[in-house]
């Protein structure tokens, strides 16, 4: 267990995270960062959904991809570079966008790496079907967000975005904003995993502004 000797200590239980079943959607800016934490704190078995073949503008963001990347499947690239970071962790690999006739795994919580609001509503169609707590995370620019939906306790991802839809637009995002959310989207993880309810964002919307340093938490009612 030398692996895991810097920070075993610090969970009450750390069978649990060893043992959690973790399913990352989208494997881009944060889903790169989330897929990298994850498979260094040692989560038992990691399922990733991803359709997207990485491009050169991936490359501000998405950590664990590098120049050789160009022009692969996210999804087979992200199994080879994680076996390689720690192989005591199952990656299971879908190489397919989640839409509605998607079966999800069987997994203890679902964390949204999406970079759009259609697959995202899709997602929290899906997770409350199979009662899985899904943890949000959305960047853009300076800016993120993060949030814990628990299907029966808080309200649905749905109804918090409201009517918002996509857009054509590029979006434009700083690598750390990425690295900061997606952290702090893992970190969510692991007090779901032990049990850490109090101080999870549940009914609770972190909104993360880089640029003037405010980290502000809305209640969500």
């Amino acid at each position: 267990m030398d692996r895991y000797s810097r920070h075993m200590k610090l969970y009450k239980n750390f069978d649990k995270i060893r043992n959690a079943k973790i399913m990352v959607a989208g494997a881009g800016g944060l889903g790169s960062n989330v897929l990298m934490h994850l498979s260094r704190l040692g989560i038992g078995e990691i399922h990733i959904f991803d359709n997207g073949i990485l491009d050169m503008p991936d490359l501000n963001r998405q950590i664990l991809y590098d120049h050789e990347d160009l022009g692969k499947k996210k999804v087979f690239v992200a199994k080879e570079k994680l076996n390689e970071i720690n192989p005591e962790v199952k990656i299971h690999i879908f190489a397919e966008k989640i839409q509605e006739k998607t079966v999800l795994p069987d997994v203890d919580i679902a964390i949204d790496c999406f970079d759009n609001f259609e697959s995202r509503k899709i997602l929290d169609r899906k997770v409350h079907e199979k009662n899985i707590p899904l943890i949000h995370g959305g960047v853009e620019r300076f800016f993120g967000q993060v949030t814990d939906i628990i299907p029966g306790k808080t309200k649905t991802l749905s109804e918090i975005l409201g009517d918002v839809k996509d857009t054509d637009e590029i979006k434009y995002v700083t690598p750390y904003a990425v690295s900061i959310i997606a952290s702090i989207q893992v970190s969510e993880a692991m007090k779901l995993l032990c049990g850490d309810y109090d101080n999870a964002l549940i009914n609770k919307l972190l909104v993360v502004d880089l640029y003037f340093n405010t980290f502000d938490i809305i209640q969500i009612k």
